[in-house]
């Protein structure tokens, strides 16, 4: 399921102030100023899914601390910045080593995926997906789910019922950008993005449509294996040990047995990865024209010969990993 948790981890990095829309009366969720539902601002319903406070737990165990930080030094032409690789939720900036909050408060600027201002979101049409995936997909995504968070979708958008899937074991109480930007308000220190909120919704509606939503419930045995991919994700960032961007192995096989053709998984990749990591390059190089900007993306657009890091070396720049 690891490119469901890179979705997860591109829609998590918006910084819109939430606003409640009522899908279910049992289950209230909360949405964007774009109007898109946001699962993870969601109050779960306490009969479906963990509290708070257990999603925490279980986070901690998996990362009590980031020993393996994605982050680096950029220097070039005698200027220095930072480049942060995020997983935008579970993990806190307390977890990581003190030179990375040290750094964001002496920036000049601090760049984000999305621009927290960005109120340029999109909607896209609710699907009736009870209907569609019909009584057996339907009855094991309750199963999944819980039957309250179900009810939520039996219309609505395949992207957020996916979500809702990869969201049960996650702490959503720590997104890591949120932090960051409430550092970099208290510093007075300026914010911008690489690209727009509305973008990434189109990104998002792309790849996690009806098809992959179903597909996506047909190999998912159980509650407990969504909860080991989300233990291992975690685990494997913290330790800083992921050096293989875009879908893992074990999700192209699953989605291969689903009916994707290898084709059409390498273009999820290229949708979802590599084309942003080469979109960003020549921004990122007009912004580090500037001395100590801070930059924070999905830990996965970092990694790899196709990675933002390996791309800023071809253009001139040196860089170093700092992890302590």
């Amino acid at each position: 399921m690891r490119m469901l948790v890179l979705a997860v981890a591109l829609f998590a990095c918006k910084h819109d102030e939430p606003r409640q829309v009522v899908v279910d009366k049992k289950a209230p969720v909360v949405a964007s100023d774009g109007g898109a539902p946001d699962p993870w601002n969601a109050p779960p319903p306490v009969s479906d899914t963990l509290s708070l406070a257990e999603r925490a737990k279980l986070a901690n165990e998996a990362c009590p601390s980031v020993t393996g930080a994605f982050f680096f030094e950029v220097t070039k032409n005698g200027k220095t910045s930072h480049i942060l690789g995020t997983r935008h939720i579970s993990v806190g900036l307390a977890k990581f080593p003190p030179v990375v909050a040290d750094t964001i408060d002496h920036a000049s600027q601090v760049v984000f995926e999305i621009a927290p201002d960005d109120a340029s979101g999109v909607t896209h049409p609710p699907e009736p997906l009870k209907e569609k995936l019909g009584d057996k997909d339907w009855s094991h995504f309750e199963e999944l789910v819980g039957k309250t968070t179900a009810d939520g979708f039996v219309v609505g958008e395949p992207t957020g019922a996916a979500l809702q899937m990869m969201l049960l074991y996650e702490d959503i109480s720590n997104t890591l950008e949120s932090q960051i930007q409430a550092r970099a308000t208290e510093h007075q220190i300026a914010m911008t993005g690489l690209e727009t909120s509305a973008f990434q919704d189109n990104v998002l509606a792309k790849l996690l449509d009806f098809r992959m939503l179903k597909a996506t419930i047909e190999t998912t045995k159980d509650r407990a294996e969504i909860q080991k991919d989300s233990h291992d994700d975690l685990a494997q960032y913290c330790a800083g040990t992921d050096t293989s961007p875009g879908m893992d192995d074990e999700t192209r096989t699953k989605m291969l047995r689903a009916g994707y053709t290898k084709a059409e998984l390498d273009e999820e990749d290229e949708i979802l990865v590599y084309k942003r990591d080469a979109d960003w390059i020549p921004k990122l190089s007009k912004l580090f024209e500037q001395d100590n900007v801070f930059v924070a993306v999905g830990a996965d657009h970092l990694i790899g010969p196709r990675g933002v890091i390996a791309l800023m070396e071809k253009q001139g720049f040196t860089t170093k990993r700092i992890t302590k």
